[in-house]
Formats: structure tokens, C-alpha cells, sequence
């Protein structure tokens, strides 16, 4: 069964529906860059995994990855999309258009409860983006040195508040990447049935509670130096 609520292209329309396969193009462009920070978790994932070898191998680790090329790249495919897709997320809450995420089409209980709070996740999600950019981002791109940036780390997420604004941001940020997944794809072309959004939706609902743990742990080694969910021991190279 055909699922997508997209419009087909405009070519196929008669004029005088041009202006809602305006409004459809608006709306699967914003589906497809509300998935935009499932790209920038994944980079920020392997970059970032050298945490668990210690100081030195992080440091290491961003000096390879902090390059003028590196930083255009990142900024190209991940901060112009999602800066992008705030835009249209702002469009869409004053204008009252659903958001990617925020409407099922009768698949079940998976999909409801997730709709249920996507409003609410998406912009949380956007709040907790702009904060870590401003954060850390900024000062990377105004030339601060990596050991600037971990010292920073390590002293902002020792404390409690921190600690507890990266769970709430992180839960926001993968609790709408869970829910907007299928539209985004659906958007792409490469959804077309009930059944393959059913599908995508547990696919995502899974990579999202995979990714809260392992980032929630890489914060909880960062401020406490053990971890969140089990210990941690680095074993510095002799």
C-alpha cells in the first residue's frame, strides 16, 4: 500500500495547484533535513571515541579533525542543514504545518507514542543543538586550541546541572531523529509502504537508544572520569 503523503512533482500537477506543490516541496525538504543530525551523531560518534583512550589520544584525535578542510566540510553537511532545518521547523510551528515526526498514518502504537511529544522533542532538540554549538563550536572556529576545548569539556560536565541538561538534550535530540526518520526517507524516495516505515521507525527507535547510551557514557567519562552506565579504565600506552 502507498503511504507517502508527498506530493508528486510539480511537472505532473495542473497550474492551478502550483502553489501547494510549493508548499509539498517546502514541507519535504523539511522532512528530509529534520534527519540531518542523525549524519552529524554519527561523525560525532567515531570523532569522539577516542575519549575512552584518554586525554592524549582525544587530543590527538582533534588535531587530525580540526583542519580548515575538516571544519568546511562539517559546516557544509551538517550546520547549513541544520540551521536550515530550524529554519523551516520555526515556519512550520507559526504557521501551524505538521512537523516531520508529528503525524502517523495508522501505524500503530510505536508511531503514536512517538508523534505524541514530537513537537515538543524537536524544538528541545534545536535549543540543545544551538546551546552545544555555542558551547564548544564556537570557540573552535574563533581558534581555540584542542586542549582549550577538553579542558572545557571536563570542567563544564563535572557538574551536576550539565550533566543532567546532555541527558535531557540528548533523550530530545534522539527521541525526534526516532520519530522523524521514516518522513525524512519517505521524503528521500526510498520509503514507499505502511510496512517499510513500520520498519524504519523500529530500525531507528533502536540506532536511538544505542546512541543515548553510548553518548550518555562518553559524558559520564568526560565529568566524573568513569563513566555513566558501567566503569571505565584507561590503560595509557607505554
Amino acid at each position: 500500500m502507498e503511504s507517502s503523503s508527498f506530493p508528486k512533482s510539480e511537472s505532473e500537477l495542473p497550474s492551478s495547484e502550483k502553489v501547494a506543490a510549493h508548499v509539498g516541496r517546502l514541507e519535504r525538504t523539511h522532512a528530509i533535513l529534520a534527519i540531518a543530525p542523525l549524519g552529524w551523531a554519527l561523525f560525532h560518534l567515531v570523532e569522539q571515541w577516542s575519549l575512552f583512550r584518554g586525554r592524549l589520544a582525544w587530543l590527538a584525535q582533534m588535531r587530525a579533525t580540526s583542519g580548515n578542510f575538516a571544519t568546511l566540510l562539517e559546516i557544509a553537511l551538517a550546520v547549513l542543514p541544520i540551521l536550515a532545518w530550524a529554519g523551516l521547523h520555526a515556519r512550520a510551528l507559526v504557521l501551524r504545518r505538521p512537523i516531520p515526526g508529528s503525524v502517523t498514518r495508522d501505524e500503530g502504537g510505536l508511531a503514536l507514542g512517538l508523534s505524541a511529544l514530537q513537537p515538543v522533542a524537536s524544538s528541545l532538540a534545536l535549543l540543545f543543538l544551538g546551546w552545544h554549538v555555542v558551547w564548544l563550536w564556537v570557540p573552535k572556529l574563533l581558534g581555540a586550541a584542542p586542549v582549550e576545548t577538553y579542558d572545557a569539556m571536563q570542567r563544564t560536565l563535572g557538574l551536576p546541572w550539565a550533566l543532567g541538561l546532555h541527558a535531557f538534550g540528548l533523550a530530545a535530540v534522539l527521541w525526534h531523529l526516532a520519530a522523524a526518520l521514516p518522513d525524512g526517507l519517505t521524503a528521500m524516495g526510498l520509503l514507499r509502504t505502511d510496512e517499510g516505515r513500520r520498519g524504519a521507525r523500529t530500525v531507528a527507535v533502536v540506532l536511538a537508544l544505542a546512541l543515548f547510551v553510548l553518548f550518555a557514557q562518553m559524558v559520564g567519562w568526560v565529568g566524573t572520569g568513569t563513566g555513566t552506565f558501567w566503569p571505565i579504565e584507561v590503560v595509557q600506552p607505554t
